[in-house]
């Protein structure tokens, strides 16, 4: 796996075998499916916190495709605070939200 732009971050892949109930399809025993689920956790700089990233699917047929995209979007989060000419704080205006500097 490539380092991601924000450091070490824990991975997790794992197949789940479950019996979805059939009377939605009129069928009367139950469905069985494999669900994989990749769930990766991403430390962040401003403290004891993390954000856990979970993608689920059934479709393993294209996991290595689903993979290189998440692979991408993982690539492009930051843990940095925005900058720039189209942030609200360069607009002069308050980000209006909840949360607080520390």
């Amino acid at each position: 796996m490539t380092r991601l732009p924000y450091g070490i971050a824990a991975l997790c892949i794992r197949d789940q075998d479950l019996q979805i109930p059939g009377v939605p399809f009129g069928l009367e025993e139950p469905i069985p499916v494999t669900i994989r689920q990749v769930q990766l956790c991403v430390p962040l700089k401003t403290g004891p916190v993390s954000v856990l990233f979970v993608f689920m699917t059934e479709d393993l047929y294209h996991w290595a495709q689903y993979l290189e995209v998440l692979s991408g979007i993982m690539k492009s989060v930051s843990a940095e605070q925005p900058r720039g000419e189209n942030t609200p704080e360069a607009a002069g205006l308050e980000a209006g939200g909840t949360e607080k500097p520390a």
